[in-house]
Parts: C-alpha cells; sequence; structure tokens
C-alpha cells in the first residue's frame, strides 16, 4: 500500500506490516513508545507526523492476534469481575431494593449514552484510511456526552422517582460521562493495537473502584456514599492513566480540539447508524427489566440483574475480543483478502461459541452453589432463570463476532433494521411473557432476540463478503 503526502515531503511504503520508511518513525516514536522515552520505539505501532499541507497515515505494525486476544481477555475478565463483585456487595450487605435501583438507573443512563457515543470507538479503529483526526473524534464526544448528560439529568424528574433513586441515576449518569471519555481513548489505543494498555485501564478502574465501593458501602451502607466514591475513583483512573497514554499516541494524528463543523458533520453522520444501532442494542437488552419494574417490583429487578450480570459477563468478554480484532479485520477486508477476513471470522465464531458452551456447563454444574455464595440463599431459588441467561449469553457470544465481522466490513447501515426487528421481538415477548412468567418470561425474551440477531447478521454479512470478493482493495494516495 502506498501512503503518498500531497507535498511529496513525506512518503511511506507499507508493505506486510512494516514501515519501510525509518525516517518517519523518528518523528513520532516518543509519543507512541511504549515506555514514553526518548530511544525508545514501540514493537508494535509507529506513525507518521503531520505537517501543513500533508496527510500522513500512522502505520500499525501489528503484533499476532492471539497477543492483543490476551490483553483484551484479561482486561476484560477482571473488569467484569469488579462489577460483579458489586453487585455482590449490594446484595449481601444491602438488599434486592439496592441492587435494582442501581441497575435501573443503568437501564435509564446506557441507552442515552449509547446513541450520543456514536459508538465513535468503533468507526475510530475501522478508520484504517484515516479519514479523522483524534481531535475530531474528541470534539464530537465531548459534545455529545454533555447533550446525554443534560437529558439525564432532565429525565428523572418526569419519571417522579424517590429523593435515593433519583440521586442514584445522577450518579451512575456521571460515571457514564466519564466513562465515555476512557472508551474514546481506549478506542485510540485499540487503533494503534495497544490493546495492552487498553487492558491495563480497565484493570486499573475496575479494581480501584470496587475497593473504594465496598469499603464505603461496608462502612455507611449507603448506596450514594458509595456511588460517590465510586466515580471518583474511575476520574482519578481516567485522568492518570487513560489520559496520558493517549496523548501520546494522539500527537501522531495532529489536529486540535475545535468546532470544525463540516469534519464533524461527516463524521456525525458516518457515525450515526451505529449511535442508533448501539442505542437500540443498549435498549433492546433493558426493555425487560422496565417491564419488571413496571409490572412486579424494584426487588424483582434486583433480583433479575444480579443473576444475569454473570452470564451476561460472557458477553461483555466476547465484545472486548471482538474489539481486539476489529482493527485487523477491517484492514482485512480494505484491502480485499477475503479468505484472511473469513478464517479470522469463522475462529472468533467459534470461540464465542465456546465461550457460551462453557458459560452454559458452569450454569447447569454448579449454578445454585455459585448464587448462594455471591449473593444470598433466596437467590438459589431461580436456577430456571440462571440456566435460560446462561443460554441467551452463549447465543450472544456468537452473535457478537458476526455483528463486529459486519462493522469491520464498514456495513453500518444495515445493522439499525436488523437492530430495530430485534427491539420489537424483545418488546413482545416481554409484554407477552413477563406478565405470565415473571422473570423466566424476562429471560425468554432476550433470548427470542438473540436467536433473530444471529440469523439476519449472519445472512447480511454473506452478502457484504460475496460482493467485496469482486472488488479491487482500497488504496490511500
Amino acid at each position: 500500500m502506498l501512503l503518498i503526502a500531497p507535498n511529496n515531503r513525506v512518503r511511506a511504503i507499507v508493505s506486510n506490516g512494516l514501515l519501510m520508511n525509518m525516517t518517519a518513525i523518528a518523528s513520532c516514536k516518543q509519543s507512541i513508545s511504549p515506555a514514553g522515552k526518548k530511544g525508545k520505539t514501540g514493537s508494535m505501532s509507529a506513525g507518521l507526523a503531520i505537517s501543513p499541507g500533508s496527510i500522513a497515515v500512522p502505520a500499525v505494525v501489528a503484533r499476532p492476534l492471539r497477543v492483543g486476544f490476551s490483553w483484551s481477555f484479561v482486561g476484560w475478565v477482571g473488569y467484569a469481575a469488579c462489577q460483579w463483585l458489586m453487585l455482590s456487595v449490594m446484595a449481601k450487605l444491602g438488599n434486592p431494593t439496592v441492587v435494582g435501583e442501581f441497575a435501573f438507573a443503568l437501564a435509564l443512563c446506557a441507552p442515552v449514552f449509547m446513541f450520543t457515543n456514536l459508538n465513535l470507538r468503533v468507526v475510530q479503529s475501522t478508520d484504517a484510511l484515516n479519514e479523522y483526526k483524534f481531535s475530531d473524534y474528541a470534539t464530537l464526544r465531548l459534545l455529545g456526552s454533555f447533550v446525554a448528560l443534560s437529558v439525564i439529568v432532565a429525565t428523572p424528574f418526569f419519571l417522579r422517582l424517590p429523593r435515593t433513586a433519583l440521586v442514584v441515576v445522577l450518579l451512575v449518569a456521571l460515571f457514564k460521562f466519564l466513562e465515555s471519555f476512557g472508551d474514546l481513548m481506549a478506542g485510540l489505543m485499540q487503533k494503534f493495537e495497544k490493546l495492552d494498555r487498553a487492558a491495563i485501564a480497565l484493570l486499573l478502574r475496575g479494581s480501584l473502584s470496587i475497593g473504594v465501593f465496598a469499603v464505603t458501602f461496608a462502612i455507611w451502607r449507603s448506596l450514594p456514599v458509595s456511588l460517590i466514591a465510586w466515580v471518583a475513583c474511575a476520574a482519578v483512573v481516567i485522568v492518570s492513566y487513560d489520559f496520558r497514554v493517549a496523548r501520546r499516541l494522539a500527537c501522531c494524528e495532529g489536529g486540535r480540539l475545535g468546532l470544525h463543523w463540516p469534519q464533524l458533520k461527516s463524521l456525525a453522520v458516518t457515525s450515526l447508524p451505529l449511535g442508533l444501532v448501539s442505542a437500540i442494542t443498549s435498549f433492546n437488552t433493558n426493555i425487560p427489566r422496565y417491564t419488571i419494574q413496571h409490572v412486579l417490583s424494584v426487588a424483582d429487578l434486583g433480583i433479575f440483574a444480579s443473576i444475569a450480570y454473570p452470564v451476561t459477563a460472557a458477553t461483555i468478554i466476547s465484545n472486548s475480543l471482538g474489539q481486539s480484532a476489529l482493527a485487523r479485520l477491517s484492514r482485512l477486508f480494505a484491502e480485499r483478502r477475503i479468505k484472511e477476513f473469513e478464517r479470522l471470522v469463522l475462529k472468533l465464531v467459534v470461540f464465542g461459541a465456546g465461550l457460551g458452551l462453557l458459560a452454559i456447563i458452569l450454569v447447569f454444574a454448579c449454578g445454585n452453589s455459585l448464587l448462594a455464595i455471591l449473593y444470598t440463599p433466596e437467590y438459589t431459588r431461580q436456577g430456571n432463570l440462571f440456566a435460560l441467561l446462561a443460554l441467551t449469553a452463549g447465543l450472544n457470544c456468537t452473535g457478537c463476532f458476526l455483528t463486529y465481522a459486519l462493522t469491520a466490513a464498514r456495513k453500518f447501515r444495515i445493522q439499525f433494521p436488523i437492530s430495530i426487528l430485534c427491539l420489537l421481538t424483545t418488546f413482545l415477548a416481554s409484554a407477552l411473557l413477563v406478565p405470565r412468567y415473571h422473570l423466566v418470561g424476562a429471560a425468554l425474551a432476550l433470548l427470542c432476540s438473540a436467536f433473530l440477531l444471529i440469523t439476519t447478521t449472519s445472512i447480511m454479512l454473506k452478502r457484504a463478503i460475496a460482493q467485496a470478493s469482486g472488488e479491487r482493495p482500497e488504496r490511500v494516495g
């Protein structure tokens, strides 16, 4: 692939993932060095400094994918475990109502931030042709996050929530606001395949937050007080670690924060389909939770959320591994190396199915014992619910990797009607099944949606691959 700046001052040739022009590396090696010291260059990535009137594409010398998988796996497993422990602390030291208040706040905030985030991390990490600078992504994320925070601050007053529930919603919204910037900086690390840095950020954020949260909740038994400590820990890690790493990488792309409306408009239009899909997907997952709170009670919602999280962790891990492979998949598809693309997708799908199968086996083997240890004995009466949610998580693991493959092919718009179909399925199933079968009905609604996701995504991915097979590789220059 030939990379040529318009003024012919910067030239580099990338062949088989290696940057041949070592002079260009020197202009950016301080910024992307793993140690951040002069004289050391990263083993993974390098970039070309952007000079006035020039367009340069940072070159990424990729590590083996198993290395990125390993880091992402460790990072997300650790982070998911910390989130799980938060629910365990609330259930053991509090009660299902406390867990339900926290689960409702997450269900209310997540779809709003998913929409305003526009899934920029995915667009950024698949931007193999460097259509936008990091400053464009950061400016748009800043605007979107302020909009989301404003909407959520206003919404609870219309819902007439109790005072404690209102405070919990506002604190969770503030956490999501901070997390949105951590997500964007992780996208930059992912683009340069600095997945070790992204994993370390997750582990620092998760471990520090759960430690402080557990101590404060054990002392004061107050969810709002503990959430304040939770938010403060996230802010400390994002400012002291995520921002410091991202600043080194961002200098390779150039640009400053600012309202560059043509670029922002173009990026927003490009990202809007993915933002809609993310919001609808999040809303789809939370529809059973809304129904449980409306038809049953906040305490029932707390039980459902607690039991759902262990098996949902399998889906979280699949998402993380899909993100770690996303940049590689996007480059393979952009260069029309379709056979390699298909092989990698197959490996991901098999891994996802295996991960889901493992979750199902664990639930059937020791599900009740696990619930009794993590929560309280009253949760062990929900064995059937645990099994159904494990099956749903297994299907979601497979569907997750298929969706990432479709995203790597930059088929953003087609994901919108797919997500709408899944949303309608979950809504109708929840309305019919939750009043009759209670918590088991909510699990069945999610199961129906998972089946539909796998079917429709597989069809669309097959069409995208068939269409790309006869096209020539994309080039820059």
